[in-house]
């Protein structure tokens, strides 16, 4: 329970909820952000845009400072934009790459020296179902997923003699302000998409709106944390774990078929 545990995006949803559940427990947290939680917390925390690779290296100092090592890195930083394929301006792909992956990859390049003074270091990285099931009008998000799992996957095998372990968490839907913060579809005219698209994030919404509380991640992060030998990937719910098998076991397809059904 004294394990010292960085969270980035920590500031809500996933993040902040890991992060003032292992805190009431017993871990020690630092959380870091671009801005502090709008809720109340405990925990220790530091401002940090991530894709500022000064910023983090100096956030990677002053823990270093502080506390020595730390025992866990949890990367649930993370955005979402929306919209037809053809309608999406590149800036906004540069910048949810910018957050999901670089931001990603440079907190992990500068925390890995913290993380092998401890005694058997981990490293989990949220990820997605949509990174292995890849949903339309969220293709930016989706792939920014896949490229977390095989940086997770590759990571692994690199950190390995170092005794860290890296695992990636594929959540499904959660009920987190994640849905709000989606940033919304491109408005062009004469939109051939518009329609098509207004349908699928409805009912993506819907679903999210509907599903589980992020507690339940947090939960599977201390279990992860308190695991020997974490997997490279999993998932939290039983229908997610069955969506997993189907999609490996059914024809490629008939997945594209139902996802068509559902999100087309």
């Amino acid at each position: 329970m004294n394990k010292i545990v960085l969270i980035t995006g920590a500031s809500s949803g996933i993040g902040l909820t890991t992060a003032k559940y292992l805190h009431s427990i017993g871990y020690k947290v630092i959380g870091i952000s671009r801005s502090y939680p709008k809720e109340e917390y405990t925990f220790d925390y530091h401002l940090c845009d991530i894709t500022d690779e000064k910023k983090v290296m100096e956030v990677a100092k002053n823990i270093e400072n502080i506390y020595g090592h730390i025992d866990v890195l949890i990367n649930c930083a993370g955005m979402g934009i929306s919209g037809a394929i053809e309608n999406t301006p590149l800036k906004e792909v540069e910048q949810i790459y910018k957050v999901n992956v670089i931001g990603q990859f440079l907190v992990a390049k500068n925390m890995l020296s913290l993380l092998r003074m401890s005694n058997h270091g981990k490293m989990i990285n949220m990820s997605s179902i949509a990174s292995e099931i890849a949903l339309p009008y969220q293709a930016f998000y989706s792939m920014t997923k896949a490229s977390i799992d095989a940086f997770t996957k590759a990571l692994a095998i690199e950190v390995k003699p170092f005794k860290i372990q890296v695992c990636a968490i594929l959540p499904g839907d959660i009920k987190t302000d994640f849905t709000k913060n989606r940033m919304q579809p491109y408005q062009v005219s004469n939109d051939l998409y518009e329609e098509r698209t207004k349908r699928s994030l409805k009912r993506m919404e819907k679903d999210e709106l509907n599903g589980m509380e992020p507690i339940r991640i947090a939960k599977k992060v201390e279990k992860l944390i308190r695991k020997k030998r974490m997997p490279l990937s999993t998932t939290v719910g039983f229908s997610y774990k069955t969506i997993r098998v189907l999609n490996k076991l059914l024809p490629e397809e008939l997945v594209q078929k139902i996802v068509r059904k559902l999100y087309g």
